[in-house]
């Protein structure tokens, strides 16, 4: 509905005013005070309706009515009582304070109802943007969901590409934004709002979440407020990550779903395969005691070798099942070195192993049977990496509250890019003939150390090689 010019308000009050003053006098009974009274009334009227400068206007007009036609001597403007002169003022002072109120109060419940609208479009709009689950709904319904909200003739939401360029990503239909107004707003972080041609404003803001800028909003002949412009930026900013995350849940689920089938396949496999690796494991060893050892030693070897693959894909399985917990014991860094040479001594049969233990103990609270383990792992994997004959040495030590196992050999050592990919699972970065190895033992070490609240690296040595380092917390006391 199209309001009337506010020039209205002054001949209307000049109306009104001129109109009460007129019935008054049809009353001669009246006392001065309800006439008075009345008078304030109309003021109080033209005020709340045409807001101050008419209101301003009846004030004065009554004013002058109320001593013409009320204040005796009537028809004249000479006050004859004194007291008179004292109530006339306190009536103008009156009229233009009630004025002046009533079209605060009104001007208050204009923004009010400007606040309410903004409020229930800004709930409308969060209600239908939690409706959506997926940028290719939230982008393809967002624009003209913006569009209803502002009042807006156009609407067009940018945001940045796989390149990093900011580009319109969805647009209300037949729409035309200004790209460089859209990239300053990104960019800067400044919004731009000024007279359309489409009648209204357009106006160019950046579509924040924090301090990160994740897109920018344009929207053409906008007839609400540019708060309620900003408001809307915030809710898409909001509605965007929203998605994201809900994007990024669903691609965990996926993987947790992978990992989870994976996870039952090589349990499986591995279970399945045991059995039989038993009874060929025995029939191999049947064979050995008749054909003698130099004849079974290549398929002993190798029966051993898969034994070992199939215990190490087991260990995976019960550490992704978190059914390994540990079970901590006071016990020293020297006994789990003397346990780990003593396990895995075998595999460093071929080289020079040295110990330089530190002749007073440390103690730790572990579970032994893990980090033993997990010591075995690295001692195996030195093995494996560097040239028989060569030196491994296993040293332990203090440091900032924690015993230090090192494990240090002279194979070709690990790019430092590469050191921490190397503890994944079947990660193998060595493709050299005769090296064996399924990529497990360095994954298990680091999960066992970690369940015991240490934590594994990988370091150069000097002058070549590699030197696998476990921290575990020292016990107190």
């Amino acid at each position: 509905m199209k309001r009337a010019p506010l020039w209205i308000g002054y001949p209307a009050a000049v109306v009104v005013v001129s109109a009460t003053t007129a019935v008054l006098k049809m009353f001669p009974n009246l006392t001065e005070a309800s006439v008075a009274l009345l008078l304030l009334l109309a003021v109080f009227l033209c005020a709340s309706v045409w807001q101050s400068g008419p209101g301003v206007v009846a004030a004065i007009l009554a004013t002058i009515g109320f001593n013409f036609f009320f204040l005796p001597p009537l028809y004249t403007f000479t006050i004859q009582d004194p007291r008179n002169v004292t109530a006339l003022v306190v009536f103008l002072v009156s009229g233009l304070l009630i004025g002046r109120l009533s079209a605060l109060s009104r001007r208050r419940l204009v923004q009010l109802e400007a606040e309410r609208r903004d409020l229930v479009a800004l709930t409308h709009l969060s209600q239908g943007f939690l409706a959506d689950t997926n940028r290719e709904t939230l982008l393809g319904v967002a624009a003209d969901r913006l569009r209803q909200a502002l009042l807006a003739e156009q609407v067009v939401i940018f945001v940045p590409g796989q390149d990093g360029a900011l580009a319109p990503a969805a647009t209300t239909a037949g729409a035309e934004a200004r790209s460089d107004l859209a990239e300053l707003a990104w960019k800067q972080g400044n919004s731009a709002a000024f007279p359309s041609a489409l009648g209204g404003t357009d106006i160019y803001l950046p579509v924040n979440l924090g301090v990160h800028r994740v897109g920018a909003l344009g929207a053409r002949g906008i007839k609400s407020s540019e708060r309620l412009a900003e408001a809307c930026a915030t809710l898409l900013g909001l509605a965007l990550e929203r998605e994201r995350f809900l994007r990024m849940a669903r691609d965990a689920e996926l993987t947790r779903a992978s990992d989870d089938m994976k996870t039952t396949l090589l349990a499986a496999l591995a279970h399945d395969l045991k059995t039989p690796v038993a009874t060929a494991r025995g029939a191999i060893e049947n064979w050995a005691s008749r054909a003698g050892p130099e004849a079974a030693r290549p398929a002993l070897e190798a029966i051993a070798s898969l034994t070992r693959r199939i215990e190490d894909l087991l260990k995976v399985v019960r550490l992704d099942a978190g059914v390994d917990a540990p079970r901590r014991e006071r016990v020293t860094a020297r006994e789990i070195v003397e346990a780990a040479v003593a396990r895995f001594g075998e595999a460093l049969a071929a080289h020079s192993l040295y110990l330089d233990l530190p002749p007073e103990d440390i103690p730790i609270e572990v579970d032994p049977s893990q980090l033993t383990e997990a010591l075995g792992q690295g001692l195996e994997n030195a093995a494996l990496y560097s040239a028989p004959g060569t030196e491994v040495r296993v040293s332990v030590g203090e440091s900032d509250g924690q015993a230090r196992f090192e494990i240090t050999d002279r194979g070709p050592g690990v790019p430092e890019s590469d050191r921490d990919r190397i503890f994944g699972r079947f990660v193998r970065l060595s493709d050299k003939p005769g090296v064996e190895g399924s990529g497990l033992g360095l994954f298990i070490a680091r999960r066992l150390v970690e369940m015991n609240g240490g934590r594994v690296r990988l370091l150069s040595a000097e002058p070549t090689g590699a030197r696998f380092e476990m921290l575990v917390p020292r016990a107190a006391g």
